[in-house]
């Protein structure tokens, strides 16, 4: 009998043993991208001499920001490589960031991209529109391959930004790795508010010094995307902080034809740091998982010449990130987070090709709402 007992408690062990197995190995690969264009990816860094690096002591560190740019690519070119491209050089400061633990860092290693770099890029339907992506505080840019390569699929080219300091690690020009400033963490929380405001304006600037280094890379002959991007029809968006910091891009910049905020509210809602609440005057798209805004964050959305907030009921903080969809479960089938990244996938293509292509969005309207996404369109009428 207590033979039989654990001959049985074996069989089970064994069973979730690979099932768990299954379900890791399937789970680490990002959901396939639906648009018509095969997907590559390039590495771009750029230092801003303008501006001394507040973030060192050296008198002659300068700002720099490294873009990851996903691209409509010619199938079957380009070099294979990770997840995170430089995750060698990256991964100790990746762990010591704090923002990730050190079996995270090593699952890192294993997710398998589909995207490679500095794939040739499709010229014959070109320009694309531009989206300049800003993570969330203490996010690396590579972790939202999921959305950003669903975007590039459909004729877009995306370019994510990896801000110094603001982000677990950076490799800069140099070689040197930048990593994230966790002493952040040790504030009480209105100092680490103060904080935050404070490097709101870095992250702003690094977003319209890139725009600027966009224009110059289109017209260099020799750069990889030289020529294929349309830089008259670029929107600003971002996660979090990031979202926040795409807000005050638009205000900052009218090269910015639309604006887009995933799940980024602070004293200004998902318009400002502050308590101004004043939106940009772009197109702006809120996708978000609050259900409830304060009444001066709707008089704020009334003030606008055309706004959505666009609610993804169920969806989590992180669920704009890949992390959700690289967590496993005991059964190696999709989750709940992969169909919350398809809402977030589907709406954002609809808001980009609304106002960058001019293709109305039926799902934009407010009749369009449904059980799990309701939408909001401002100012109402």
């Amino acid at each position: 009998m207590q033979s039989r007992f654990w001959k049985t408690a074996l069989s089970i062990g064994l069973f979730i043993l690979i099932a768990l197995t299954l379900s890791l190995y399937l789970q680490l690969e990002l959901p396939a991208t639906t648009g018509s264009y095969a997907v590559g990816r390039t590495i771009f860094r750029w230092v801003d001499i303008s501006r001394p690096e507040v973030m060192t002591d050296a008198p002659n560190d300068f700002r720099e920001v490294m873009a990851l740019v996903w691209y409509p690519a010619e199938p079957a070119t380009g070099v294979k490589t990770g997840y995170i491209p430089d995750f060698t050089t990256l991964s100790s400061a990746l762990i010591q960031s704090g923002e990730l633990q050190w079996w995270e860092v090593s699952g890192l290693k294993w997710i398998r991209a589909a995207n490679p770099l500095d794939a040739k890029p499709i010229r014959a339907q070109t320009p694309f529109p531009v989206i300049l992506f800003s993570p969330g505080n203490g996010t690396n840019i590579e972790l939202y391959s999921a959305l950003a390569g669903e975007i590039a699929s459909h004729g877009y080219i995306v370019v994510g930004l990896n801000h110094p300091y603001d982000v677990p690690a950076v490799r800069l020009s140099s070689g040197e790795i930048a990593p994230y400033d966790k002493d952040q963490w040790l504030l009480d929380a209105p100092a680490h508010q103060i904080y935050t405001a404070e490097r709101m304006p870095v992250r702003t600037a690094d977003m319209l010094f890139a725009l600027d280094q966009l224009e110059i890379a289109n017209s260099d002959s020799n750069n990889l995307l030289a020529g294929i991007m349309d830089l008259d029809s670029v929107a600003a968006a971002g996660h979090s902080l990031g979202g926040i910091a795409a807000s005050e891009a638009c205000k900052a910049d009218a090269r910015f034809k639309a604006c887009l905020n995933f799940d980024g509210l602070q004293k200004g809602g998902p318009f400002s740091m502050d308590e101004t609440m004043l939106p940009p005057v772009q197109l702006f798209l809120f996708l978000t998982k609050e259900s409830q805004l304060h009444p001066k964050i709707l008089e704020s959305f009334e003030s606008t010449s055309q706004s959505y907030w666009v609610v993804v009921h169920g969806a989590s903080h992180d669920s704009f990130t890949d992390g959700p969809l690289l967590r496993p479960s005991l059964l190696p089938v999709p989750n709940q987070a992969d169909q919350l990244i398809k809402f977030i996938q589907q709406y954002t293509l609809a808001f980009l090709d609304q106002t960058l292509k001019g293709r109305p969005a039926d799902i934009l309207s407010e009749s369009a709402d449904r059980e799990d996404v309701s939408v909001r369109v401002f100012p109402s009428k």
